[in-house]
């Protein structure tokens, strides 16, 4: 089975300050499961300002999954989805961006 997209989206934030923008690009995949991927979801959640990485959620293999915190990386328990998408959305307003949900 190849991977079958299940989510891909691009937007561009404001940030409280008025003259900042950043980008939130989201990823997720349907793949066949395996020991690197037990839920079988392949996924990215990225924001960035000016090409440097503010946040970013992932689970490459072999580092399975992981959050980039500016340079930083710090392990991350995948618990699905839903999960996922609500502490992306927490990540961005700490971050002190806008975005509708």
């Amino acid at each position: 089975m190849k991977a079958i997209e299940i989510f891909r989206q691009k937007t561009v934030l404001k940030h409280k300050d008025v003259n900042r923008l950043g980008i939130f690009e989201v990823a997720i995949f349907k793949i066949p499961t395996s020991i690197h991927y037990p839920e079988g979801i392949k996924y990215r959640a990225w924001l960035s300002e000016n090409g440097k990485t503010i946040f970013g959620f992932d689970n490459h293999k072999p580092k399975g999954p992981h959050l980039h915190i500016g340079d930083s990386e710090i392990g991350y328990v995948f618990r699905g989805i839903k999960e996922l998408r609500e502490d992306a959305f927490a990540m961005i307003e700490k971050a002190g961006f806008l975005y509708e949900k």
